[in-house]
Formats: structure tokens, C-alpha cells, sequence
């Protein structure tokens, strides 16, 4: 929440534009807000409890998530500023006591509610909290990838479908459906600073 620390962990951002956005979505009538932290010790983990109080005010749930190693990094070290969920969480629960929920959503993360609020706080933990055996996700790159975990380079060419099968949405659709059982059946991630996937998370998009 600090707009030159958001900055320079972003390298781009602009702290104002994304509140202004937050704004904009609720006045849109958007439900269930969520924003996403990576907390990383030595860096940003004095904003866990300013991050959730602004989440409680705002109406907006909030997730934690553990840096994954995408992509080489010269800014920091992954094996220094690694700061696990229960981490953030013992630091939550030193101002708002959590409890366990049994909602699920769509993604990986565990959530947790707050007697006096609406908010609800998740994590995902790619580290400490393993989530692979229940992962239903996969992504589309921006050249066309169908990318099966965020931890592997399995991917299944969607473009070279597409250029093949031209308005075809049988062909499309049959090579997602193909694609599904190469998922793996896990990833990787250390928290020892190697890099296990080249790719960084701007590549891979949402």
C-alpha cells in the first residue's frame, strides 16, 4: 500500500491506478473482489496486517501466495525472502483470529473467515500447502499455448489448431480435451532460489 515500494516490487505499477480499478469494479456491481500478495520476508511482510485491514474495508477478499520460482530474478534471493503461509498467517492472527472455512472456489485457495467481517483471507501455498493432486487449472498463453501447470513447460499448441482448423470450434475443442490427461501429476518448486521454470509469470498471463 505504500505507492514507491508498489513500484518497485512491480517494476511499473502505479499504486493509484489499481485503487482507482478496485473503485471502479465495486461501482460496477462486481461481487467478491479478491486481490492477490505475494508477501516475500525483508520486503513486504510489515504490509500483512495494513493489507488485510484495507481488504475489510473495502469489501474485498484477500490471498497470500508463496512466490513461485518463474523465471530468474537478480533483485532478491528466493531462498532468503521466502515467507510461508503459515507465516503470514500466525502474523494475521496476531490482530484478526482466522477461522477454517469449507468454501471452495474454482482455484487453490484455502480460506478463512473473520468473526467481525465479510472478508475472507486465502492462501495458496505452492510450497508449504501442496495443491497439485486438486489443480484444475490450466492457461493460455499469449502466443497460443495451452499451458497444463504453471511448474512445467507442458503445453499443447492452441494457435497451430487454430491455423489448421480455421472457425473450427469441434477441432479446438477436441485438442483442449486431448490435452487435459498430459497434465503432470505435480510440479517441482523448491524454496532454495533455483529457478525451475524460465518463464515468468507476465508471459504466462492469467
Amino acid at each position: 500500500l505504500d505507492p514507491e515500494r508498489f513500484k518497485q516490487l512491480t517494476r511499473t505499477g502505479d499504486l493509484a491506478k489499481v485503487i482507482d480499478g478496485i473503485h471502479a469494479a465495486k461501482e460496477a456491481g462486481f461481487k467478491r473482489i479478491k486481490l492477490n500478495a505475494v508477501i516475500l520476508k525483508g520486503r513486504n511482510e510489515d504490509e500483512v496486517l495494513d493489507l488485510v485491514t484495507f481488504a475489510r474495508q473495502e469489501g474485498l477478499d484477500i490471498s497470500f501466495i508463496e512466490e513461485m520460482p518463474l523465471g530468474d530474478v537478480s533483485d532478491h534471493s528466493r531462498a532468503e525472502t521466502f515467507y510461508s503461509s503459515d507465516d503470514v498467517q500466525a502474523l494475521i492472527e496476531t490482530r484478526y483470529p482466522l477461522t477454517p472455512t469449507t468454501e471452495s472456489t474454482p482455484g487453490p485457495s484455502r480460506y478463512f473467515k473473520m468473526a467481525d467481517s465479510d472478508s475472507r483471507v486465502g492462501f495458496i501455498s505452492p510450497h508449504s500447502h501442496n495443491f497439485c493432486d486438486s489443480c484444475n487449472r490450466v492457461r493460455v498463453t499469449v502466443e497460443g499455448r495451452l499451458l497444463l501447470c504453471l511448474g512445467n513447460e507442458h503445453s499443447v499448441d492452441l494457435r497451430a489448431v487454430l491455423r489448421r482448423h480455421p472457425g473450427d470450434m469441434q477441432a479446438l475443442k477436441t485438442a483442449i480435451i486431448n490435452a487435459l490427461p498430459l497434465k503432470p501429476e505435480r510440479h517441482h518448486f523448491t524454496t532454495d532460489g533455483d529457478v525451475q521454470v524460465v518463464r515468468f509469470m507476465n508471459m504466462t498471463g492469467g
